[in-house]
């Protein structure tokens, strides 16, 4: 649509997206309302940050929010290993190519839709404490359902109604972090009488970026325990080496798509259940 060279297109679709984003960013701000007001006039103190410390709501949540992001870094950054060497590379069922792409886009439409639904189980069950808690025990039951399933492409359709099961509870507890976060904020203001929302939301982004690097990371160190040697292909991907797969190896990339998000979603089950914000 934009015409001219790639540099040209390249420039006009990043300067079209840097619009965009920086008039929603402001459109984020400007229509946000506050429901409590600080005391005092806000003026910069190093005790913000020692109130922060002090905040163990908010300790409890970002302990959770790095969770999340490690339940969903391990499975984003370790589906493609599974799609190539568990099931030998692409599926085609009858019309359909499952590929990396189309198994994890099962799982993404499904977070869309119960993430709009958020709201109403929240609702329904009485609290976002207890939302998310039953949103991640759905994470730990059917991310450990998906290790028993065979490693084979005959049993495709069953992993991918586990990924969507899986997914339900991820659309469920991913709004309501944030809710939450809303939360811990308004408690840091009534208790300190000074507003740290952006101090809080902040932590908030560094949580998603500790999690997400943290757990790539993992997964090449895991996969290197089991046996498998990491090299990288001509456009820079990391790849295994495949003279090095073994069923150790298989059987790590199988157990980092289920047993392990299983692990970090219990250990999320287990902060939500201490986090003392009850209603």
């Amino acid at each position: 649509m934009v015409g001219g060279t790639e540099a040209h297109q390249y420039a006009v679709v990043g300067v079209a997206l840097g619009v965009l984003a920086a008039v929603m960013t402001l459109a984020c701000g400007l229509l946000t309302k506050e429901r409590l007001k600080p005391v005092r006039a806000e003026k910069f103190s190093m005790k913000q940050f020692a109130d922060l410390f002090a905040n163990k709501p908010w300790i409890y949540l970002t302990l959770i929010g790095i969770c999340t992001n490690f339940f969903n870094g391990f499975r984003y950054a370790v589906a493609g290993y599974l799609l190539t060497y568990c099931l030998g590379g692409e599926i085609t069922v009858g019309g359909l190519i499952v590929n990396y792409t189309v198994f994890m886009t099962f799982g993404e439409l499904t977070c869309m839709i119960f993430g709009g639904l958020s709201p109403k189980f929240t609702e329904m069950v009485g609290s976002k404490r207890k939302a998310f808690a039953v949103a991640a025990a759905v994470c730990v039951v059917f991310s450990v359902a998906f290790f028993f399933v065979p490693m084979s492409p005959a049993y495709i359709w069953v992993m991918v109604a586990l990924v969507v099961l899986t997914s339900v509870g991820v659309g469920l507890y991913s709004p309501l972090l944030w809710s939450m976060y809303a939360d811990v904020a308004d408690y840091a203001t009534e208790k300190n009488g000074t507003s740290s929302t952006g101090l809080i939301f902040s932590s908030g982004t560094m949580a998603q970026k500790f999690g997400t690097a943290i757990s790539g990371s993992l997964v090449a160190l895991f996969l290197g325990l089991a046996g498998a040697s990491m090299t990288t292909d001509d456009m820079g991907n990391a790849i295994v080496d495949p003279a090095s797969i073994t069923d150790g190896v298989l059987t790590m990339v199988w157990s980092l798509f289920s047993l392990f998000p299983a692990a970090i979603a219990l250990i999320m089950v287990l902060l939500i259940m201490k986090y003392p914000i009850k209603k």
